[in-house]
């Protein structure tokens, strides 16, 4: 009898030892994926405003920086998609509510932009690059997560 306990016993301290070690891999990637995400949001903060510029009289350049777009919105998805530990609710709580905004922002200039109707004052007085900003803000505190 004692020799099966014992054995139960060397049994589960790997399996729970496995499962913590695994709970850490878990963390350490979502941080890894929220740095990496608002990373790319900084980018975007440098790239949309000159692609903007570039779109007013070239339909190229309206192309580009509707690919551009797209691919914001689709980095919000795949992001959305992220796997996030019982820790990172709060804080993931808040920078999905900031992609909700800014997906709806991204699709109200796709619109514009299709309509023909887009300039660089209308990027200027969206809230894409605050909403962007406040993402961005987020960054410290995703890195205090990682450490």
């Amino acid at each position: 009898m004692k020799k099966i306990i014992l054995a139960l016993t060397l049994f589960a301290v790997p399996v729970a030892g496995c499962s913590a070690v695994e709970e850490v891999n878990r963390s350490v990637g979502y941080t890894s994926d929220a740095v990496s995400y608002i990373n790319d949001a900084s980018q975007w903060a440098q790239d949309i405003p000159q692609l903007a510029q570039n779109a007013v009289n070239d339909p190229q350049a309206q192309e580009k920086l509707s690919q551009e777009l797209d691919r914001v919105q689709q980095s919000i998805a795949d992001f959305g998609k992220t796997d996030v530990p019982e820790f990172a609710q709060g804080l993931h709580g808040q920078l999905t509510g900031y992609n909700a905004s800014l997906n709806t922002q991204v699709d109200e200039l796709q619109q514009r932009i299709e309509a023909g109707e887009f300039t660089p004052e209308l990027l200027q007085n969206s809230e894409v690059m605050q909403t962007i900003q406040k993402i961005q803000g987020l960054m410290d505190q995703f890195k205090q997560l990682g450490q």
